[in-house]
């Protein structure tokens, strides 16, 4: 959709290899389990690409905080939207393919085979040439050949176009499930927070989805997350509540800590940090788990080929920016493509894959890194961590300018 709307496009083909047999996706009157934290960079793409009034015509929740505490101490950091504005968007992935499959629709130039299976991927060999003599050959499982000057690998983590790259693969499996629900609150309220607690055993998220219902990612070692989604609606539910409000885990010692420079950032800057607490819940449905893990590769390019997605990087779901992580491949990748050829130069032309290369990769790395040692840092209950994790925590809420810094990153496609 991204490459299809851009004007220096419009003489080009452009096919979509979809391996999912064509659907037509409805939205039903219920929520789906499976949603989406868009940020500001991702919201921005959307609308450029004229996908964002069909979100708009079905429906979205803005998140305008965001509380995280842990079960250790009494530490808690809180997000606002700067003047007024969300930090991000809580979309269901359903509605964010419908909007982009109008897009698709409405583009000429985009043709989109469903059910298609590839075989393999012939990717020139790599050389000092600006441009390769070769095209990207791809084997169907049907026998048929294509032919592409610039092939565009967005098939997951277990990418078979990255397989094909001389790239190596950084991955490993956390052994855990996120598990997603749907939760219906107790009372109807305003509802714009996102709260995160940080367990030992993995993070609970509940995301805002209307003033009536709530999204919940529940981390959790496998076989723990399997005993849960085989308990009944009532007993989850009573679960998930005793695993909020739980307090068994603090550490006395930390507190007292934690207390004495509460007391002094009090005297300094003057503020009392405010708590929201989470809402109560009556109900939960659509359970469901997948497993997580981290993934990284060390290129997201080759001959006349490019990496977005997961296909190129995957992260634990506790900052929600997986997603926006894509998004922002897309975004970088179809302004650099649209400067090549306004540039006159040719598709696949590796001057400009390798600024798409540097570009994300800049962006993406700490990102990632940054996300998967925040889920080592709270999988401890060693009291030097826990302190040290508290302290570090209730600093960063008293200093605004950091805070600012991270949300500035965050909101960045």
């Amino acid at each position: 959709a991204a490459l299809g709307t851009l004007e220096s496009t419009k003489n080009k083909k452009i096919l979509l290899l979809e391996s999912s047999k064509k659907r037509d996706l409805v939205i039903s009157e219920g929520y789906s389990n499976r949603v989406s934290a868009l940020n500001p960079g991702s919201v921005e793409l959307l609308e450029r690409l004229g996908a964002w009034p069909v979100v708009q015509k079905y429906r979205y929740n803005p998140i305008h905080r965001m509380q995280v505490w842990e079960a250790c101490s009494d530490a808690a950091i809180n997000f606002n939207g700067e003047d007024g504005r969300p930090l991000s968007y809580l979309i269901e992935n359903d509605v964010t393919q419908k909007s982009l499959e109008s897009v698709v629709e409405n583009c000429g130039n985009v043709s989109v085979i469903h059910g298609c299976k590839v075989n393999k991927y012939e990717i020139p060999t790599e050389s000092d040439e600006a441009v390769p003599e070769e095209n990207v050959k791809i084997f169907l499982e049907s026998g048929d050949l294509i032919e592409t000057q610039f092939l565009i690998g967005a098939d997951g983590n277990r990418s078979l176009v990255r397989g094909n790259l001389d790239t190596e693969n950084m991955s490993w499996e956390y052994n855990q499930l996120g598990v997603v629900a749907t939760l219906q609150l107790a009372e109807e309220t305003h509802n714009h927070t996102a709260f995160q607690r940080f367990l030992p055993t993995g993070p609970i998220a509940l995301l805002p989805l209307s003033s009536k219902f709530s999204s919940l990612v529940w981390s959790l070692p496998t076989d723990l997350a399997r005993e849960k989604m085989k308990m009944s609606e009532t007993e989850l539910l009573r679960d998930l509540e005793h695993s909020i409000w739980d307090s068994s885990e603090k550490n006395e010692l930390v507190n007292t800590a934690a207390a004495g420079l509460d007391h002094l950032l009090r005297s300094i800057t003057g503020n009392s940090p405010f708590t929201e607490l989470p809402p109560k819940f009556k109900g939960i449905k659509n359970i469901a788990g997948f497993p997580l893990g981290f993934g990284h590769s060390p290129r997201y390019i080759g001959s006349r080929t490019a990496l977005i997605g997961d296909a190129a990087h995957r992260v634990h779901p506790l900052a929600g920016q997986g997603v926006n992580l894509g998004f922002g491949d897309i975004g970088t990748l179809a302004r650099i493509t649209d400067e090549c050829l306004r540039d006159g130069g040719s598709l696949g032309g590796k001057m400009y894959l390798q600024e798409y290369e540097t570009e994300r990769q800049r962006h993406n790395v700490p990102t990632m890194f940054a996300i998967d040692s925040l889920h080592r840092l709270y999988s401890s209950t060693f009291t030097p961590i826990v302190l040290a994790r508290t302290l570090g925590l209730q600093l960063t809420n008293a200093a605004t300018p950091l805070k600012q810094l991270a949300i500035n990153h965050a909101a960045a496609a």
